[in-house]
Formats: structure tokens, C-alpha cells, sequence
């Protein structure tokens, strides 16, 4: 499926609009993007914005939580929210003929909040379930941990939901005063990918967004001066007595979302753990039979990125698992990629890229986060470019620059006791 780049339009406000019209669907996805995420926040209020997107689907100054809910169900389709360190975001998919009701309604919540005290220390309540449940997830853990600790006093590194002590300290004037200070016309990305026509898109949200413009000026905000994270290399070992496999994150410094080098970053990660054909996975678990799972991520952000590990193992085989582990890294770095996987990396990346086309989900949700990062939305024909321009030599000099041993950090979460090994020994290793 071909693809141009979203019709873009800058509103009076400096609300940014996106369309992305697919004649041959049936359905609709819409996006309301916030610039306000984790990353951002006060450090004795973490955790803020994702109880704000918590809140704001409890009640409007129109709808009820009830009505709320049921509009939600009549609509069908999918209706949701996330929050990252970077942004918020607020999306819904449903037929193209239920445009204007889900537009009005998701402006309702995101745009016309009616904040009530009950329903704070309601999503209060919910927001520390969730920190526990997150708490109890071994793998997610197991991350959480690495990123902390890798991170560590900088804002990026802080977890998204906050923790139990700052969640339950959120006054409801703290929220209040963060969505005046951040849900504001100039801070809003609205993406729609599916059966529109752009005009009429555009018009609708230019309404929507001017039915609910707030009075007055923005409130003043205290300049935060960025500064790029540092990382820490540590090992991070957190006994858990009764679990049956050990789960692991290793990680090291990688490129930012806005670095010229992110396409070999991202071929890199494929090449490295980024599906069953990938050296991790066939040397750690089909070579050798020592993990289930076993896998790469590159998560990147303006000021800093990381490419992690992630694997779950027999607390036995945990130094094995390591040991091989750190081999292969050290034989990327040496060696860099033959031309076949580099092939074979792309094609998966492409493939990937191709197919999500078909979805208008992904489809308004890349525009938007392409917008965020970029201020511009690339055609599909422009990213396939990029990402066969990227030789060999580019991703082994990406390889050898990550991968110094500088950086390399681990949070291992089971039933372990010490490994034996510090952050001297791992950074050796490579």
C-alpha cells in the first residue's frame, strides 16, 4: 500500500493537525497527543502525568464517568490512553462513520476535564494497584530496575507511574495546575489516519479545539535547562525467593530518537536480538538451550537512548547466560555484521514498516510521534530510503561506539544471590 505524508495544518491556537486519508478502509483511528510526559515532571509530584491520564477519563464538565463508559461501548472499536516519559497520548479506532461522536468525545476528556476530589483519591487507589502489580511482574521489574539505576538523577530514568510515596503525596490543585500548565492548544499533536477527508477533518478539530481554547494566558513555567543523562553502569541483583526462572536486563548507551545514526541503531538492534533469526537467539537459546526467551529493544528519547537485553532463565544457567551473552556483544563489536544479515535486517525492518501501513492506528500514531520528535512527517518512500542507505560500515562503527563497555549496566530479578560479578568485570568483557 502506497502512502504520501498526513495533510499537516498549524491552527490559530498552535494546535498541530494531521491527516492521513486511506480511502479503501471502513475505520477511523484518532490520536490526541500531549506534550507532557514523565520526563518533565517535578520530582516530588512523579508520577503526575499518567494520574492525569487517569483522571481525565473519570468525568467532564459534560459526561459523567458512567456516560463516559458508554459511549466509549457504543463507539466499538478500541478506546484508550498511554503515557510515556516524553508525551501522553489519547487515542480511539472505530468506523469512519463514528468520527464526529468519537472527536467529541475524546476532546471532552482530554480538552474539558471537571476535576473532582472523589474521583482523585479514587484513581489514586488505582494508580498504587497498578504500582503493585507492576512490582510483581518479574520481567517488567527487572527492567524498571535497569533504567533506574542507569538513569539515575535524571528525570528519563524515573519510572512513568511514579512511585507509592509521590503518588499518594499528588495533591488535587497538583493536577490541576499541571493540566493548565501543559494541556494547552500549542502542546497538542492531533493525528486521524482512515476514511476522512482532510478538510473536514481539519475544520472539525479547529471547532473542537476552539469550543474549548482556555481563557488567559498560559501560565508561566519555569525554564528547566535539559542536560543529556549520564549512565551508570551498575549490577542490580533483587532476590526473589519462589520464582522459578531468574529474568535479566542488560543494557548499554545508545542513540537518541533524533540522531542521524538511528536507522543503523535500529538495524543493529534487529541484527542483534530483534527476532528468531537474530545472534542472541540463536546462539543463547537454539545453539545452546539455555533461555525460553531471549530478545533486543532500542528505546530512544530526545536527550538519551539505550539498547537492552532482556531474558528469563533457570537461576543455573544465569552465568551462562551472561557469559554468552556478553560474547557475542563483544563479537559485534569486533566484527561488526556480514553483508546477509545486514539483508536480512533490513528486510525485516521494511517488512515491518510496510505492513503497518495497512493499520490506521499505526498509521496515526507514527505520524504523530514523527511530528513530536521531528516537527515533520516522512513518507513511507522517504524512511525506506534511510534504511537502505545504511552499509555495513555504519552499523560497525554504531556497534563499536556503543559498545565501549563504558556503559553496560545489569538488573537481574529471581531467586539469586550475588554474581559474582561487578560492573568492572561486565565492562571488561566487552
Amino acid at each position: 500500500m502506497s502512502a504520501g505524508a498526513p495533510i499537516r495544518e498549524v491552527l490559530d491556537g498552535g494546535t498541530t493537525v494531521l491527516v492521513d486519508r486511506m480511502a479503501d478502509v471502513r475505520s477511523v483511528a484518532l490520536g490526541i497527543f500531549v506534550r507532557a510526559g514523565s520526563s518533565g515532571e517535578p520530582p516530588a509530584r512523579r508520577g503526575v502525568s499518567h494520574f492525569l491520564e487517569h483522571l481525565l477519563f473519570k468525568r467532564t464538565r459534560r459526561r459523567s464517568t458512567v456516560e463516559i463508559a458508554r459511549e466509549i461501548d457504543r463507539l466499538g472499536g478500541d478506546v484508550d490512553a498511554f503515557t510515556t516519559k516524553e508525551y501522553t497520548g489519547f487515542y480511539c479506532r472505530t468506523l469512519d462513520t463514528r468520527f464526529a461522536k468519537a472527536l467529541d468525545l475524546l476532546g471532552d476528556v482530554v480538552l474539558a476535564p471537571a476535576f473532582r476530589a472523589a474521583d482523585v483519591e479514587v484513581e489514586r487507589g488505582v494508580i498504587l494497584e497498578e504500582i503493585g502489580e507492576a512490582n510483581d511482574n518479574p520481567e517488567d521489574l527487572a527492567h524498571e530496575n535497569f533504567v533506574q539505576a542507569f538513569w539515575k538523577d535524571h528525570p528519563l530514568g524515573a519510572p512513568i507511574l511514579g512511585t507509592a510515596e509521590t503518588v499518594r503525596a499528588i495533591r488535587q490543585d497538583d493536577l490541576e495546575g499541571y493540566y493548565a500548565s501543559r494541556y494547552r492548544p500549542e502542546n497538542l499533536i492531533v493525528a486521524v489516519a482512515g476514511r476522512v477527508h482532510p478538510a473536514d477533518a481539519i475544520a472539525a478539530v479547529e471547532r473542537l479545539v476552539r469550543r474549548r481554547r482556555p481563557r488567559g494566558a498560559s501560565p508561566r513555567r519555569r525554564a528547566i535547562r535539559e542536560r543529556a543523562p549520564r549512565a551508570h553502569a551498575q549490577v542490580l541483583v533483587r532476590p526473589r525467593r519462589g520464582l522459578e526462572q531468574a529474568h535479566v536486563c542488560l543494557g548499554v548507551a545508545a542513540s537518541t530518537q533524533t540522531s542521524g545514526r538511528r536507522w543503523a541503531a535500529a538495524l543493529l538492534d534487529v541484527v542483534l536480538g530483534g527476532g528468531m533469526s537474530s545472534r542472541l537467539f540463536q546462539e543463547v537459546r537454539e545453539r545452546r538451550g539455555l533461555v525460553y526467551t531471549i530478545a533486543s529493544s532500542l528505546s530512544a528519547y530526545r536527550l538519551g537512548g539505550y539498547e537492552a537485553v532482556s531474558a528469563a532463565c533457570a537461576p543455573k544457567n544465569l552465568p551462562r547466560v551472561l557469559e554468552v551473552t556478553l560474547r557475542e556483544l563483544a563479537k559485534l563489536k569486533r566484527s561488526g555484521v556480514r553483508p546477509q544479515e545486514l539483508a536480512r535486517a533490513k528486510e525485516n525492518l521494511t517488512g515491518n514498516l510496510l505492513l503497518s501501513l495497512e493499520s490506521t492506528v499505526s498509521r496515526m500514531s507514527a505520524a504523530a510521534r514523527q511530528e513530536f520528535y521531528f516537527g515533520r512527517v516522512e513518507t513511507p518512500e522517504e524512511v525506506l530510503a534511510r534504511i537502505a542507505a545504511v552499509t555495513v560500515d555504519e552499523i560497525g562503527e554504531e556497534a563499536a561506539r556503543i559498545l565501549d563497555g563504558r556503559s553496560l549496566g545489569v538488573s537481574v530479578v529471581g531467586n539469586v544471590g550475588r554474581l559474582g560479578v561487578g560492573a568492572r568485570d561486565l565492562s571488561s568483557a566487552l
